[in-house]
């Protein structure tokens, strides 16, 4: 990070006080070394042949979990290296010799309710090893749900279970897909489904779940009038065969070798082609139920399509509605959502166990209660009530010095994931603007530039925040391999009203009106009307009337004026907006920048919707943009068919060059995601890493955190 940031602001002398104190506690346990090794035929256990009376059964199972109480104080945030590691068999982690399940669930299987552990495993079931040590069972884990979402939005992040998944190292790792093999070209992937996982009812996960989400929902043209783009290359939709019944192949028009990754993303395709039950989802679609015994159903559950009510049945994550539709996941929930309080209990048939042995997850109900707003969930967290909650719900980093002053009271500490940069204020410019002088104007870089280093963003820093944030550009993730903090995304980020002079006179904005503000070159009075978007970030506004002041200083007359988010969004999208202000994001992290819509100039780009529309649709509406617009997207396809991680990085640093000679948007400044991101962890919950591959927690395999008592 440049010398200049390097002061610590209150904020980080908050959590450097935290880290510092609760770094005395005693060390950690360590993470369990391998089981005798095992072949994969032998990672099952042995058949019922030597199996216990029932009674005699569930004690053992009970006493076979011998994780320990923890007695040393958990590790603050950052205070710790990830430890967990994610296997793809038992023979991968070394072998085990027997699983184990949690206590009620051996009581069900001794009374003949629930078939034995080894009928509900996989043949190699996932295998973790925790970040701390092996768990053990049972507990009710608190969190909350915001407002009017259905669930709680954090906890549907840790119910995702993907055909691919980043590890907790970041890596692109077997999910529920147990291995793929690409041909030669990029253009054909085989994937191999991991045999013997189960929904949550019991039935089968097999190839014909994969079918029936693309046959009768993706080319369903009543469920999916446009199929998503990352289905697509070349502007054709893939196709998908069933090879045997674990086995299916994507076919591509061209090289894809990235779609393993967006597979395993938070975002589409990932969690649709594992969360569509056919047995279970077929009942509602026309294709296997006459259409008036759906009707039926459609009517006594109140809808008058069945396209919305086939949709309400299969919904999932924090939108979800339908308690009985079946998952991978390892929590099922209970009730029909929106409850004030919302409970989940464990999944019999989860597909995943600790290197012990033990079956996921050690925590067996899940109970989210519902606050209305900041403030409600802020007096929670400060008594203790919650064990799981994100800053954001808590009003952000604004609060974090009352959080840090409450953790002993509150018994609680912080722990952080990983995010692409929040840029508050970005500045956007109307490229299409009817007014040819502006167009002109705007169109013109050196113009963006000038206009860039009249900002004094150290200032707006003092003035408008009190930490978190750093002056720069627009950036992508910080450290390898983007390096957002690099001097690239300093870009044209000095204070230097001497130099934006100087710009502005050589670019012919010489002559001045009566209060000495700069005329536009056709002599004619120039005022720079800026839209600020009062929804993301709030401060918009502000933010604004403090670069007005900055942009006066050198000679250019602009005006503020506030708008509603909606609004903004509309008349932005529209080419109403003269100059515009809203936050934005530059991707990297867990998202990757390919699906970031400002750095690929993707459909309804801010910086200028009406360019990515041309590109969007051929030419056919939208305006031309400039040929460093059309690289970018050009760039994109190669990434998107390139199997070499470094070439990949090398192509996307181009991207970020264009961006940054070109400044189509000027940035003010940044947050650290390492602040913007923190989680309020209760300390009775342990095998929660320090810090996480992403904000989410999928990757970090949650059904491994137990709680500690």
């Amino acid at each position: 990070m440049l010398a200049r940031h390097k002061q610590l602001t209150l904020l980080n002398l908050l959590v450097v006080l935290v880290m510092l104190l609760s770094a005395c506690g005693a060390p950690i346990a360590p993470a369990p070394e391998g089981q005798p090794a095992a072949t994969t035929e032998q990672a099952a256990p042995a058949a019922a042949a030597t199996e216990p009376p029932a009674a005699e059964a569930a004690s053992t199972a009970a006493e076979a979990v011998t994780g320990p109480i923890l007695m040393d104080k958990p590790a603050d945030v950052q205070e710790r290296p990830v430890s967990m590691v994610v296997f793809n068999s038992p023979a991968e982690a070394g072998g085990i010799a027997e699983y184990h399940e949690a206590p009620e669930l051996a009581a069900l299987v001794a009374k003949g309710e629930l078939p034995p552990l080894e009928e509900r495993l996989p043949i190699n079931p996932v295998v973790v090893q925790p970040d701390e040590t092996i768990g053990k069972y049972g507990g009710t884990l608190h969190m909350t749900i915001f407002g009017d979402y259905s669930q709680a939005v954090e906890f549907a992040y840790w119910q995702y279970e993907l055909l691919t998944v980043p590890s907790p190292q970041g890596e692109i790792i077997p999910g529920v897909a147990e291995g793929w093999e690409w041909n030669g070209d990029y253009t054909e992937l085989t994937l191999n489904l991991r045999k013997g996982i189960r929904w949550s009812d019991g039935e089968p996960y097999t190839a014909d779940d994969i079918m029936f989400w693309w046959d009768d929902v993706v080319l369903n043209e009543e469920l999916t009038p446009t199929p998503h783009g990352l289905l697509k290359r070349n502007g054709e939709l893939a196709t998908l065969a069933k090879i045997d019944d674990f086995t299916v192949q994507f076919t591509f028009a061209a090289p894809y070798a990235l779609f393993t990754t967006y597979m395993g993303s938070w975002g589409f395709p990932g969690r649709q082609p594992t969360s569509m039950p056919k047995h279970y989802l077929s009942q509602f679609h026309p294709n296997y139920t006459a259409m008036a015994d759906i009707e039926a159903m459609m009517k006594e559950d109140g809808f008058d399509t069945w396209v919305d009510f086939f949709l309400s049945k299969s919904k999932v994550g924090y939108e979800a509605t339908n308690p009985d539709l079946p998952t991978l996941s390892a929590w099922i929930l209970n009730e029909q959502p929106p409850q004030p309080v919302q409970t989940y209990r464990r999944n019999p048939y989860y597909w995943k166990v600790d290197t012990a042995g033990n079956q996921l997850p050690y925590i067996g109900e899940i109970r989210t209660t519902r606050t209305a707003e900041e403030e409600a969930t802020l007096l929670k967290t400060l008594a203790g009530e919650l064990d799981w909650v994100g800053i954001g719900w808590l009003g952000g980093p604004k609060n974090l010095a009352i959080l840090t002053e409450n953790m002993e009271k509150g018994d609680f500490r912080f722990t952080s994931g990983n995010w692409m940069p929040n840029a508050y204020g970005n500045i956007m410019f109307n490229y299409t603007s009817g007014d040819e002088t502006k167009r002109e104007l705007y169109n013109n870089k050196d113009f963006r530039r000038a206009l860039s280093v009249a900002i004094n963003r150290e200032e707006i820093v003092k003035l408008q925040y009190k930490g978190g944030v750093f002056p720069s550009q627009i950036a992508p993730a910080r450290g390898e391999p983007y390096n957002g903090e690099s001097e690239l995304f300093q870009s044209w980020a000095q204070y230097d009203p001497e130099l934006s002079n100087k710009m502005l006179d050589e670019i012919g904005l010489t002559e001045r009106d009566k209060d000495g503000f700069r005329k536009a070159p056709n002599g004619q009075d120039l005022l720079l009307i800026i839209s600020a978007n009062t929804s993301w970030p709030a401060e918009t506004p502000e933010l604004m009337e403090l670069v007005r002041g900055y942009w006066a200083a050198v000679g250019i007359n602009a005006t503020v004026a506030p708008e509603e988010g909606t609004l903004w969004g509309t008349r932005h999208n529209n080419g109403e907006h003269d100059v515009s202000a809203r936050g934005g994001h530059f991707g990297g992290g867990p998202v990757h920048p390919t699906l970031n819509g400002n750095t690929f100039a993707l459909g309804g780009w801010q910086w200028s919707p009406e360019w990515a529309k041309w590109m969007d649709t051929k030419g056919e509406q939208g305006v031309e943009p400039p040929d460093d617009v059309k690289r970018i997207r050009e760039i994109r396809d190669l990434v998107m068919g390139e199997p070499d991680e470094a070439k990949r990085v090398e192509l996307l640093m181009e991207v970020f060059t264009i961006h940054m000679d070109n400044l189509w948007s000027i940035g003010l400044v940044v947050d650290n995601p390492r602040f913007g991101q923190l989680q309020v962890v209760k300390n009775r919950v342990r095998n929660v890493a320090t810090f996480a591959f992403s904000a989410e927690w999928y990757p970090m395999v949650p059904p491994t955190f137990f709680i500690n008592e």
